[in-house]
């Protein structure tokens, strides 16, 4: 099927490739969910002649062959003029060929007046009730998909994207690795593994117990019996208040000061 290609990649090319090098001018491809309403419309300059679609298979969709013996492939029961609804029986799961037809004259689908639309089944709603993607994503697809699937937005998760995911706020201080768990109703929770010297539900104790001077420029405060951490004093920072932010700024920026 990489002969449609040209229509998904790049800029406004309606052009397609089959597999012997063809070049095959039609409307881009649609894709759409079962159930969806489809509307055709018609440019007033081709509503002069009889112009219809019909349903055809997909050899006949890339030669535009007219099959003028299956009347019951047209689409519509008149000609096509104005805006005109494509009843579901044509859309049922699935990729479907759509070619322009005419009671005489010039054929408009060699000119690229040919459509494929791909039907495909949602997975987006846990019942027929309930929001799109639990109100927190969107129902997409991928080009080669055969389904629409829930993209959640940050911080679900879940196919619904019906679950929050507590370690997208990064809780879990001084590179702790934050672990989704189970908690309890079900409901859903973090743990932070900390690495040594850091200890506390979000990593943000030191372990051991406050001394003289251990914080180099803040206050240190115990915690537990174990743990301590130390509050900086502006504008240094760190675990141990060592580090000095308005000397880092300025030398990011190529310049050092230093004030007394």
């Amino acid at each position: 099927m990489d002969f449609y290609g040209d229509c998904w990649f790049g800029d406004v090319n309606t052009k397609m490739n089959t597999s012997g090098n063809q070049v095959v001018p039609q409307i881009c491809p649609l894709q759409i969910q079962l159930g969806d309403i489809l509307i055709i419309s018609s440019e007033p300059s081709l509503e002069s002649p009889e112009i219809n679609l019909m349903n055809v298979s997909e050899a006949s969709f890339i030669d535009c062959l007219q099959n003028t013996t299956t009347e019951d492939q047209l689409l519509f029961g008149c000609k096509l003029k104005g805006m005109h609804t494509v009843n579901s029986q044509w859309l049922s799961a699935g990729t479907h060929y759509f070619i322009t037809v005419t009671a005489s004259g010039p054929s408009f689908c060699h000119l690229g007046l040919r459509l494929n639309v791909t039907v495909k089944e949602q997975f987006c709603q846990e019942s027929l009730s309930s929001e799109f993607c639990s109100g927190h994503g969107k129902c997409l697809t991928e080009v080669w998909s055969k389904t629409y699937s829930c993209h959640c937005q940050p911080p679900f998760s879940g196919k619904y994207c019906q679950e929050l995911d507590p370690c997208s706020y990064k809780p879990c201080e001084n590179n702790g690795s934050c672990i989704n768990k189970r908690g309890k109703l079900n409901k859903q929770s973090y743990e932070c593994i900390c690495y040594p010297p850091f200890t506390g539900i979000h990593c943000s104790e030191i372990i051991g117990q406050c001394r003289p001077r251990i914080c180099f420029h803040g206050n240190c405060g115990n915690i537990t019996a174990s743990s301590f951490i130390c509050e900086c004093d502006e504008p240094f920072s760190g675990k141990k208040c060592a580090y000095n932010m308005y000397i880092h700024m300025h030398t990011n920026h190529f310049n050092c000061f230093i004030s007394n």
